[in-house]
């Protein structure tokens, strides 16, 4: 069992579904592996008016769609941490997961800043209040780091895994070699589609990375594909 808390279903908003009927595709996709929640997180960072309209109407639309399957969605972002993120948030530019108190925040993969700098940058939105989700932080290559993931985690943040990451046929070495090293340490607290509707990133590939958890620890995959997940779609 399974809830997907960070996708790109949302069609021509970002760079995931380019259409309405792509997106429903691959809402077939989600039925035939039986998902029924998922949260949609498009890209977002300087909370541009008109995106933020085009976002919710699109939205609305795929909803109603999905509804006919069964599928219930819900509405966040993926936000790109820049120094105006909090003020932005506080304005009611950036959406949190499902109008809760999480957020899910990305750095640019290249990301240089030093360790405590991103601490810092992270640890000033929980103490405004918002319960921080890190996405992919396998993807951060100046930060693969199992002491750097638990000082992170020390502050309150969660972590969120990409399924593909855990995938060795979808990933490179270095992500996967890195992916199982927070799974072994427990350090994952969320694994997520962050499905773009392409062949390469999709919702199969959480069905996928669930079994393969599930076999060794059916207790801690429950945990990171369902019981967390729930957290923030019934916002406890």
């Amino acid at each position: 069992m399974y809830i997907d808390i960070h996708s790109h279903l949302i069609f021509d908003v970002d760079d995931g579904s380019k259409s309405l009927e792509q997106s429903i595709k691959y809402l077939k996709e989600i039925k035939k592996i039986n998902l029924n929640k998922v949260i949609c997180t498009p890209h977002m960072y300087y909370g541009r008016r008109e995106k933020i309209l085009k976002i919710v109407e699109n939205f609305k639309i795929l909803r109603e769609e999905a509804r006919k399957l069964g599928i219930e969605l819900y509405l966040g972002n993926e936000i790109l941490y820049n120094e105006k993120t909090l003020e932005l948030l506080q304005n009611k530019k950036l959406t949190t997961l499902n109008k809760s108190d999480y957020l899910l925040i990305e750095f640019k993969r290249s990301e240089s800043m030093d360790i405590d700098s991103l601490i810092d940058s992270l640890e000033e939105f929980i103490e405004a209040g918002y319960k921080v989700v890190l996405a992919h932080p396998e993807l951060y290559i100046n930060y693969r780091s199992i002491s750097y993931m638990k000082k992170i985690k020390e502050i309150g943040v969660m972590l969120q895994m990409d399924a593909t990451s855990i995938l060795r046929s979808k990933t490179n070495s270095k992500v996967y070699k890195f992916a199982k090293s927070l799974l072994k340490e427990k350090l994952v607290d969320i694994v997520a589609s962050d499905s773009h509707c392409t062949k390469e990133r999709n919702f199969s590939s959480l069905k996928d990375a669930y079994k393969k958890i599930y076999k060794k620890d059916k207790n801690y995959a429950n945990i990171i594909f369902y019981e967390n997940p729930l957290k923030i779609i019934e916002k406890n």
